[in-house]
């Protein structure tokens, strides 16, 4: 029997991309003021980011449930599990107890959940790293190890050019979201390798982050073998931006094999926002 694939609706997914993991995706719930979103593969995230631009507060989130992620993991022997950084949302605890409720009734299930400490592309690209080793033949167990290797060494990086929702979501300080918006700051942040976020580097003006990213992702990877990495590139309604990083990344990071391309979900959608880019690799 296959083994499964779980992941929460911060993964973010293509139409294709959906049926070449074979994944389930256990959905969050967004909150806009009144306005009610499921975040599955029917969500309009330009009409979310329409809402939350009109919306003076923070949109609100909500995390599968145990028994969501339960009703997921009867479906199959054997589980593999990706959520978003447990410092991020409590959807890994949530997967966790949905786990233990399971092989209560069903101990001989095995069910992995792995804490992706990461968001948006980083569970993308775990996701595909899973269905190579699924179906390369790979044992649970071996996967497991092999996957826990692989997030621990994955690296997650992102621009945004509107840092208002980081601000109302409590992210990054007023006075930061401020001097963003007065001075044109644009924070380069990532993982700090244990899945909170941090900064590494502040430059003035998007073009000029975006540059700045190529290269020090360019300058991070130089010691790696040529073509030996793989890139996932999730966008927030900015196409063409996309386009253009992949261009450049592919021209000038050797050990880059593929970027693929991904719009953000609707959870990756509330973070990101209008124009963000948020890449793993």
């Amino acid at each position: 029997m296959d083994i499964q694939i779980i992941v929460d609706s911060c993964c973010d997914l293509t139409p294709a991309l959906r049926n070449l993991l074979r994944v389930s995706v256990a959905s969050l719930k967004i909150d806009v003021g009144s306005i009610h979103y499921v975040d599955d593969e029917r969500i309009d995230t330009k009409k979310l980011i329409a809402d939350m631009k009109a919306y003076k507060n923070a949109p609100s989130t909500a995390c599968p449930s145990p028994d969501e992620y339960a009703a997921l993991m009867e479906k199959s022997e054997e589980s593999f599990v990706v959520t978003l950084s447990g410092k991020l949302s409590g959807s890994y605890n949530a997967a966790c107890v949905g786990r233990e409720m399971v092989l209560e009734r069903s101990p001989e299930k095995k069910i992995h959940i792995f804490d992706s400490e990461s968001a948006s592309a980083g569970e993308t690209l775990i996701a595909l790293m899973l269905r190579d080793r699924i179906d390369g033949g790979h044992s649970f167990e071996d996967i497991v190890a092999e996957m826990t290797a692989f997030i621990a060494r994955m690296k997650t990086r992102f621009v945004l050019e509107d840092l208002s929702n980081l601000v109302k979501n409590g992210r990054i300080s007023k006075v930061a979201g401020l001097l963003g918006g007065m001075l044109s700051l644009r924070p380069i942040m990532g993982d700090d390798g244990h899945g909170s976020i941090v900064a590494i580097e502040k430059v003035r003006g998007t073009q000029n982050a975006m540059r700045r990213l190529v290269e020090l992702i360019a300058e991070g990877t130089r010691e790696a073998a040529a073509s030996s990495l793989t890139m996932v590139l999730s966008y927030c309604n900015c196409p063409e931006r996309a386009m253009m990083l992949k261009k450049e990344f592919l021209e000038k990071c050797a050990a880059l094999r593929e970027v693929i391309l991904v719009p953000t979900s609707g959870l990756s959608t509330v973070y990101a926002y209008d124009g963000g880019i948020v890449l793993a690799y």
